[in-house]
């Protein structure tokens, strides 16, 4: 397979090099520098409003006065309540302008995750966005100091503050799943973030001109690289909501807003345009990036599809911990062939190194492990330096880089192109959130009537990683996939949560007494699992229904009374359905519902419902 070395630009491009020197800087001025050149441009749209470079920096402004004032200007950690969209874009800079770094908190997660994330950051201070003021309360109680974004007072000077983080200070921690039963913070300074966007600049040849879609949740280094990439270059960032709006409105978010730029994960984008019609492209699109878990062959049939000739593709490795490490840029067109698409090459700065269980460099052609070393990866977890020396080595050759051991798998060809194997540990990729199963599984282990579980990652469709927990019940208690997903999602994101359950009477064991992962058995798949009695349709749009769901959800025979989320259901299948039932019906079912207890009977009186109201009068 041939791949390029960089995007080729465009005709038309104002691009301009992201020069070495300006990685020693920090983030706030290197945005400045785009508010003088750019600021009436558009930097942010979403659904709720939108934001000029000379708007945005206003508001950054004015927040960080409002925590400068309150907190002073040292180096300290800033928890984010927000939705996703603009306002916390605001947010983040004005963290950044304040000398501060920031922690960003997801709203769906269970109060139980955040309070934890809280407490380990030891955030003193909050800012929260409309709509979670009351819920901020909730979790500051009297220990943090609470900042409603809302709230700020607009009389306050918009002029930059005169506050410099030094570029190896910190700008975020981000939580991602732990080994330990609990999640652990990725830290990185702005010099990190800096080189990244260095690395995509230069070789996507990204300008002012470009517009970039930002869908993933803002806690992800997925965002990370979205959000800076765009807003230090000049160009515009286009927050969308999938899970509140979901796929027929995102596909009319991309064209009418001509992006440019699209960032996806395999899963996200395999889903997404087996929902589009057929002959549809996306023209604007020059860069496809696509990254996280594997990608299929088929995903490379859907590029070449649905975008332009113009159009590059993107297969990227990069852990949180390193940000970027490698890519492999595909040309549009190139055939369908057997076998794993590659990641390419390491970029600048980034060394990879493929070591056995010794820790010896493999030859050519055989597995090892992927581990990076580079000046500008994560300093490690914070407050966590047990678990940081586990995972990050220092520099074999004796300077100050330092060597980051991924647990990912990879094999080099002769001419020094790599393919991602698969994991070496314990870790799983859902839908890109990298999750470690041991958390899953301690936090079943703790529920009432749980005697012993085993979590593992399978491959119940192709190239789709689902969780599915084994789980050993004490006696008397059956197993009950409503009753633990219940519970765990008290505890639990829901991307964390198994799609399904298996009643087990013991875990199988290995020789050596540990738990016999590859012996356990696959789940029933296509038949119910589910603690409903079974209710055949008894309508037309019950039977049509039920033909969706039963085919986007890989079973036989779905009941009307079965709940969505205990069928294995995810937000992913969930857009799946909404699609194509207002393909079939022209009925928009609102993705919030498919998310809670909605079964086929459900959705069928919402569908009866909007077919018997009368037509609005033009």
């Amino acid at each position: 397979m041939k791949l390029l070395q960089r995007v080729p630009d465009r005709p038309e491009s104002d691009f301009r090099p992201f020069a070495d020197a300006e990685i020693g800087q920090s983030i706030p001025r290197r945005f400045e520098q785009q508010v003088r050149a750019f600021g009436d441009r558009l930097a942010i749209r979403w659904p709720g409003g939108s934001h000029t470079y000379s708007s945005l920096n206003e508001t950054a402004n004015r927040l960080a006065r409002t925590l400068a004032a309150a907190r002073g200007t040292s180096s300290e950690p800033v928890a984010l309540l927000f939705d996703h969209g603009g306002d916390i874009l605001a947010a983040i800079i004005a963290v950044l302008k304040s000398g501060k770094f920031y922690v960003v908190l997801d709203p769906a997660y269970p109060s139980d995750r955040l309070n934890y994330i809280l407490e380990d950051s030891g955030a003193r201070v909050m800012v929260a966005g409309a709509n979670h003021v009351e819920h901020a309360r909730q979790l500051c109680a009297d220990a943090i100091e609470l900042v409603d974004f809302d709230a700020v007072d607009r009389s306050l000077p918009g002029a930059d503050l005169d506050v410099d983080p030094a570029p190896e200070s910190l700008a975020m921690i981000l939580y991602t799943s732990g080994s330990t039963g609990r999640p652990k913070g990725v830290m990185h300074s702005h010099r990190n973030v800096l080189v990244d966007v260095r690395n995509l600049t230069n070789a996507w040849c990204i300008s002012a001109r470009d517009r970039w879609l930002l869908y993933t949740s803002i806690g992800f280094a997925n965002s990370v690289r979205t959000i800076y990439s765009s807003l230090l270059n000049g160009a515009s960032v286009f927050p969308f909501d999938t899970k509140k709006h979901g796929f027929r409105e995102l596909t009319a978010w991309l064209l009418d807003n001509e992006i440019t730029v699209v960032r996806a994960v395999p899963t996200f984008f395999r889903t997404f345009m087996a929902n589009v019609d057929a002959n549809l492209t996306f023209p604007a699109v020059r860069v496809l990036s696509v990254g996280g878990e594997p990608m299929l062959q088929a995903d490379l049939e859907y590029f070449n599809r649905h975008f332009s000739s113009r159009c590059v593709l993107a297969h990227a490795l990069g852990p949180t911990e390193c940000l970027t490490v490698c890519w492999a840029l595909v040309p549009h067109g190139t055939p369908v062939a057997e076998g794993k698409l590659p990641i390419g090459y390491p970029l600048r700065d980034k060394d990879v190194r493929l070591l056995d269980e010794s820790r010896r460099e493999v030859a050519d052609g055989e597995v090892g492990e992927i581990a990076v070393t580079s000046r500008y990866i994560s300093p490690g977890y914070w407050r966590d330096p047990e678990r940081t020396r586990e995972s990050f080595l220092p520099d074999p050759g004796g300077g100050d880089a330092r060597t980051y051991l991924t647990g990912d798998l990879g094999m080099r060809d002769e001419d020094g192109v790599l393919v991602h194997v698969g994991r070496r540990d314990f870790q799983v990729k859902v839908r890109g959130y990298r999750i470690d199963v041991a958390e899953v599984e301690n936090a079943l282990r703790a529920l009432p009537g749980v005697e012993d579980a085993v979590v593992v990652g399978r491959e119940i469709e192709p190239g789709v990683q689902s969780l599915v927990g084994y789980v050993v019940a004490s006696p008397g208690m059956p197993v009950q996939g409503s009753r633990l997903r219940q519970r765990l999602g008290e505890v639990l994101p829901d991307y964390m949560i198994p799609s399904w359950f298996v009643a087990m009477d013991a875990i199988p064991q290995t020789p050596h007494g540990k738990a016999d992962r590859l012996g356990l058995p696959l789940p029933a798949r296509v038949h119910r699992n589910v603690d409903v009695p079974f209710k055949a349709p008894g309508t037309a749009i019950e039977f049509e229904l039920e033909a969706i769901w039963s085919d986007v959800l890989g079973i036989e025979q779905v009941g009307i009374d079965d709940p969505f989320l205990y069928l294995g259901g995810d937000s992913l299948k969930a857009m799946d359905i909404i699609f194509r039932v207002a393909e079939r019906f022209d009925v928009d079912i609102p993705v919030s519902m498919m998310l809670g207890p909605v079964t086929i009977a459900d959705m069928a009186k919402v569908v009866a419902a909007v077919r018997s109201s009368p037509a609005p009068r033009g």
